[in-house]
């Protein structure tokens, strides 16, 4: 194998960069040393504060145990707990974040996430720019058993595996701008116990165990609202759909409006099993003004996505 430079059939004056390649190669260069010095001197510490700090302005607390670099302009943390004003904590197994650098250098702060939290994954990213807000997720695994968030929102104890799409573009100036889609789908729901908050009903109405079954929403955000034009459950235990249902959407979504009209119809088996009979005359006499003509029963659904309250209203 020759080794010797000088016998080799090469003309160094083809190596020679000029013009535009030179150009471009220290272009190329200088992106690359920019991106690694970058990825080896990112200050996570500063990360970590202003994490803290937005959260607070937000009207939360948030606690990080460990925070490291990931990709090339991003944090990697783990065991990560959001605390609500409310008391309400949310923990995050790990939390990944970063910068996305195409939007960024167009003038749009925009952030890039990949959260696993109660057995599930959310991946998607965040983009604001100077008219408008755009959130899109993707939601696999969740499970429900686990969201106390969830819990002490609506006060019920739920289970079943949670997935979904969000994608939604928000205009804070003008709502009648905002656009978008949801879908979510519940696979084996089911209410394990709890209680619903109903006026006139002292401490509210104690839920027994239910299957829900398979349950859907769907729905379209337009006018600063999110309308959803599907909003049921078919289980073996009872038939659930939703009416008129629609979120008023706020900056705070879990102070969000909500409005619309439901429908509950249990099945005769329901009213059969031995956990559930006894309370079929306290539930007939406490919603006797909500009873259909088919057996099932009306409400009004009304209050915030934090704390979504309903009132027997015969449909």
């Amino acid at each position: 194998m020759n080794l010797d430079p000088r016998t080799w059939n090469v003309d160094p004056r083809k190596w020679k960069l000029t013009g535009w390649r030179r150009t471009a190669a220290y272009s190329v260069f200088f992106a690359f040393a920019f991106v690694v010095a970058l990825r080896f001197t990112f200050p996570v510490e500063a990360v970590r504060e202003r994490l803290i700090l937005d959260a607070a302005a937000r009207g939360y607390q948030v606690k990080v145990n460990d925070l490291s670099p990931s990709g090339l302009v991003g944090v990697r943390a783990r065991e990560v707990t959001v605390t609500t004003a409310e008391g309400t904590r949310i923990p995050f197994d790990q939390l990944s974040v970063g910068l996305r650098l195409w939007p960024t250098m167009l003038g749009r702060r925009s952030f890039s996430f990949d959260a696993s939290i109660f057995d599930g994954r959310v991946v998607g990213f965040s983009e604001v720019g100077k008219t408008a807000e755009r959130y899109q997720a993707q939601v696999t695994g969740i499970d429900l058993s686990r969201a106390g968030v969830i819990r002490a929102a609506t006060g019920l104890d739920l289970a079943g595996i949670l997935s979904g799409t969000l994608d939604v573009t928000l205009d804070p100036k003008d709502p009648s701008k905002s656009t978008g889609g949801i879908d979510f789908q519940v696979k084996d729901g089911a209410i394990r116990g709890g209680k619903i908050p109903v006026p006139g009903m002292d401490g509210g109405l104690t839920a027994p165990p239910v299957k829900l079954g398979t349950m859907a929403a769907r729905g379209t955000v337009k006018g600063g609202r999110a309308e959803f034009g599907t909003l049921e459950s078919k289980g073996d235990d009872l038939d659930f759909a939703a009416e008129q249902l629609f979120v008023q959407l706020q900056p705070r979504f879990e102070h969000s409006a909500i409005s619309g009209r439901a429908r509950l119809r249990p099945t005769e088996s329901f009213w059969r099993k031995e956990q559930v009979a006894p309370l079929k005359p306290l539930v007939e006499a406490g919603l006797a003004s909500a009873k259909g003509k088919d057996g099932g029963y009306g409400f009004q659904i009304y209050g915030t996505i934090g704390k979504p309250m309903a009132r027997p209203a015969a449909y």
